[in-house]
């Protein structure tokens, strides 16, 4: 299965969203600009509504105002329910008095969604969540079907980490604390930070374009794609290979990935694009294995090879891998699993194993390492040590470039802190870094359910409430 990390916020789809509304019952007592809060666990976005008798459309204040057309609207007396086709989202709403739309929107999992009439949302509190206990993480994974779930937090020199579950739901081997879990897309704040150093050494720079590593008449339309696009989801690049094209690359260990990876740049980059460079912010997995492939032309190392040198290793992150943890045929580490209703089909590690991604995907999403392992990381992103990048380079990473909320690799929330999700659709995670308070947090499942990411969502928020609440 191709990398398709569901976010809570909605750009991984915007590409997609382009079927006009059609309508089914006139509109009237809900014409006009209604404005909303979503809030998922660590993410808020702000929503535009704007109905009138024929359409609907949503835009994504938060994302830049990406556009999202309904792609049918009916309306019997005082309930609208809008489907969303391109994102996979369903709203339904009941006209509550003549400003107000109480609802609910489902993408994957139910979240409550209130619109207000007019251009500005109504306050909306953040909602509290309890500090993280062994029970509560065992009852959020209990009631979401996850074979394991494990979360971790830190605040200043102070950590703690719970880990419930098995590693397979078909044996009863307990999931332990040092054990590797698979992080999907929250890779790409790693490639990322790997741009970085590469930058500080000189190797390529921010503004450095596709076409001057790759080739102009390579590069096509995307010639003038500079890295900051790229890693900002600029480019204009189509989210993924089309599935047809996909099966043709190895999911199983390579000795060295290049040759694999520029074959999936080349083929990415001749894709028809999804707008013009620089123009919109489209989540593209595409974006990061193209600056991977560029590492990798101007340094002549393979990214795994560089992941380990320049990041992993400065930082003393211990057990880092990439593709699915584990050896094959063992249950030494926890397995991905796919989703049947409530129950999960464990996926083995072993050769032929469609148990993660194409190994060209690499720098977009496969790096597995265990929960205190990932805690160093996100602590360095708190830290920002200046033994490892220079205070600009921190920067240049953690702020958004183009107006929206994406930055390098990370989305920043409202209150300054940097959040991103990832899967691979058979694992679930999410981390959080607040600056301001000094804490980090992760939470991660070994399933894609979408009762899974809501759990995980929630499991982050109280990771985040332990560190603040010095609870061991």
């Amino acid at each position: 299965m191709m990398t398709m990390t569901r976010r809570w916020h909605l750009k991984g789809w915007l590409a997609a969203a382009g079927m006009a509304a059609t309508p089914v019952f006139a509109a009237a007592p809900f014409n006009g600009t209604w404005s909303g809060t979503l809030i998922a666990g660590a993410t808020r976005l702000i929503l535009r509504l704007v109905i009138d008798d024929t359409t609907a459309t949503l835009f994504s204040v938060s994302q830049g105002n990406g556009r999202i057309p309904a792609s049918s609207m009916a309306i019997e007396g005082r309930t609208i329910t809008l489907t969303f086709t391109a994102i996979k989202a369903t709203f339904e709403g009941t006209l509550s008095d003549n400003d107000h739309i109480e609802g609910t929107f489902f993408q994957g999992a139910p979240l409550p969604l209130r619109f207000n009439r007019g251009d500005v949302p109504e306050p909306v509190a953040e909602p509290t969540f309890p500090a993280l206990t062994p029970e509560i993480l065992n009852d959020k994974r209990m009631a979401a079907y996850t074979p394991a779930m494990g979360a971790g937090w830190s605040k200043g020199t102070y950590s703690g980490l719970f880990v419930k579950g098995a590693r397979s739901s078909d044996d009863e081997i307990a999931a332990q604390p040092e054990d590797q879990w698979h992080w999907g897309s929250i890779t790409k704040s790693m490639t990322a930070t790997l741009c970085a150093r590469m930058v500080e050494a000189g190797v390529i720079d921010w503004q450095t374009t596709v076409g001057k590593v790759l080739g102009a008449k390579t590069a096509g339309p995307y010639a003038q794609a500079t890295l900051v696009h790229l890693l900002s989801h600029r480019a204009g690049l189509q989210p993924n290979l089309d599935l047809m094209n996909a099966v043709f690359y190895s999911r199983d260990p390579l000795p060295d990935a290049r040759d694999e990876r520029r074959k999936w740049a080349l083929a990415a980059l001749k894709q028809k694009p999804v707008g013009p460079v620089g123009k919109q912010n489209v989540y593209s997995n595409n974006g990061y294995i193209v600056a991977g492939a560029m590492l990798e032309t101007l340094t002549g190392k393979a990214w795994e090879a560089l992941m380990q040198q320049e990041v992993f290793t400065p930082l003393a992150i211990e057990n880092a891998g990439f593709g699915a943890p584990g050896r094959p045929g063992q249950i030494d580490q926890p397995l991905g699993h796919a989703v049947q209703g409530h129950n999960r089909k464990p996926m083995p590690v072993g050769p032929k194993s469609a148990n993660d991604n194409p190994v060209a995907l690499g720098p977009a999403g496969r790096v597995h390492m265990p929960i205190a392992s990932m805690l160093t990381y996100l602590r360095a992103h708190r830290d920002r040590p200046a033994t490892f990048l220079r205070a600009e380079s921190w920067a240049a990473l953690h702020t958004p470039h183009f107006g929206d909320d994406y930055a390098l690799g990370w989305v920043v929330r409202p209150d300054g802190s940097l959040w991103h999700n990832g899967s691979n659709t058979m694992w679930y995670a999410e981390v959080l870094v607040d600056v301001k308070t000094g804490t980090v947090a992760c939470a991660t499942a070994n399933d894609f359910a979408p009762d899974t990411q809501k759990a995980v969502g929630e499991v982050l928020m109280s990771a985040r409430a332990a560190a603040l609440a010095d609870v061991v």
